[in-house]
């Protein structure tokens, strides 16, 4: 059996005896069956990594000789491809038997990753209410309330007593996390909701009627991951009911699927502003990061031939004063970082819904006036640098023309720098709200285009400086 990272016991994690347990067992290269129940006494977190720390062939091969229910949990808090093609190397049976014993929406992610083919074998041989549940799920996009919503709730009809209630909830299984049963009327649309607390202490021949709260939050099945995680943080929720376009109950997101949004659309965002597959993930298949990456690689190719094209323009004043080759690729890295940080200030505020229509301009001007100042303090600097350095360390037709051409040098460097920085800022700023305003998310590889803009701003300024300044530098 192949060496797997060791899994590190904390103060909520696994416990120690049961790591070391495992960790002995991998470096005497045990076989699956005597590595499986040691898996097994791990948290579920904990199986996750280890058994995704054994090779592919291993892995399957330790969960089938895992008990099932600890598999199941272990499957359920793995990579999706990676516990996607640990089910498909097992027989079909045993796969659909794992994906049962899962939470509803954690087995329809899973089922997501399959294959049709596959998908519909595993389906097969599950029981047929549970397979049209999952089947139901993974048909809504994974970055939609439907798409991360559990099917495992408690719903009750407003024309129960509380007594009657309390015997459904006593013999059927609800999500742990739900705090209150969603109640319904005849036609199955949500009225109200009322708290498992209010449920125990009322008496039992009451009308449910009569004391459920009917103020509640809804959303639809199709509202986008992040305005769920929005709706979660304005008012407060732990759980929130999912409806259909009649109102009726569809399920239920819970505040642990929030922290999985957030985490999931901060990598999202990450991959998509450098251009990476934005469901690309450590595992996924090559074919899969490829197909993510490579229209990007290829645009900021592209990108880079356009941004490049400013040089063509001032081929001969880089021949006539090479001391410009050395600066202008300074000019442009100066350029590209302050345009990234107010994109990426830009970002945060357009995720967090900071950034109203009315409030745009003065974002701009804010930005701008920050790009001045810092362009002016770095330019400074820089010009001081170059007006100094310059003469001891390039070789240069500006040296022939004596120490005042190295210190207009140094003024056009440092002036080039202040505006090509406070040009970045707003490039950085008006970029993503430019492509939101064309219905385009601002995250799609805008490093790309930020990048691409800044270099011909910077490579242009700079240049256009030097022609004026030519007199001044040649003497």
């Amino acid at each position: 059996m192949p060496d797997t990272e060791p899994i590190t016991a904390g103060e909520y994690g696994s416990d120690q005896e049961d790591v070391q347990r495992l960790d002995d067992l991998v470096e005497a290269e045990a076989e699956a069956r005597e590595l499986a129940p040691a898996v097994a006494e791990l948290e579920p977190a904990d199986a996750a990594d280890a058994i995704e720390g054994f090779e592919p062939g291993a892995q399957a091969e330790v969960v089938h000789h895992m008990q099932q229910a600890s598999a199941a949990e272990a499957l359920s808090h793995m990579e999706l491809p990676l516990a996607a093609s640990v089910l498909t190397d097992l027989p079909a049976w045993e796969a659909g038997q794992l994906l049962g014993m899962m939470d509803p929406d954690d087995a329809a992610d899973i089922v997501q990753q399959f294959e049709e083919a596959v998908r519909g074998a595993i389906l097969d041989t599950m029981h047929p209410k549970f397979a049209a549940v999952l089947g139901k799920l993974a048909l809504y996009e994974p970055d939609t309330a439907g798409g991360i919503m559990t099917t495992k709730i408690g719903v009750v009809r407003e024309s129960m007593r509380i007594g009657e209630a309390i015997d459904w909830l006593k013999i059927h299984e609800i999500d742990d996390a739900q705090n209150e049963l969603y109640v319904v009327d005849d036609q199955k649309r949500l009225v109200g909701t009322i708290s498992l607390r209010r449920l125990l202490i009322l008496d039992d021949d009451k009308d449910l009627e009569s004391h459920i709260d009917r103020n509640f939050d809804a959303v639809g099945a199709g509202i986008d991951r992040e305005e769920v995680a929005r709706v979660f943080e304005r008012y407060d929720l732990l759980t929130l009911p999912i409806v259909d376009e009649h109102g009726r109950v569809l399920g239920m997101v819970t505040i642990d699927d929030v922290v999985d949004i957030i985490a999931a659309e901060a990598t999202e965002d990450a991959f998509k502003q450098v251009g990476a597959g934005d469901d690309e993930a450590v595992y996924s298949k090559i074919t899969d990061k490829l197909r993510g990456r490579g229209p990007w690689l290829l645009a900021n190719l592209l990108m880079a031939q356009a941004g490049s094209v400013v040089l063509l323009l001032f081929t001969d004043m880089i021949a006539l004063i090479p001391a410009v080759a050395i600066v202008y690729p300074i000019i442009a890295n100066q350029t590209g970082n302050a345009g990234q940080q107010s994109m990426a200030i830009t970002l945060r505020g357009l995720v967090l819904g900071e950034i109203r229509p009315e409030r745009v301009w003065p974002l701009l001007r804010r930005e701008v006036l920050v790009g001045i100042l810092s362009g002016v303090g770095v330019g400074v600097v820089f010009a001081g640098g170059a007006a100094l350095v310059g003469p001891l360390a390039i070789s240069s037709p500006v040296a022939d023309a004596g120490t005042l051409a190295w210190f207009w040098f140094g003024m056009v460097c440092g002036g080039a720098m202040a505006i090509a920085m406070t040009l970045g800022c707003l490039v950085g700023t008006a970029m993503p709200l430019g492509m939101q305003r064309l219905g385009v998310d601002p995250a799609t590889a805008a490093a790309i285009f930020v990048t691409m803009v800044t270099d011909a701003v910077s490579y242009g300024v700079f240049l256009g400086l030097v022609v004026l300044a030519k007199p001044l530098l040649l003497g």
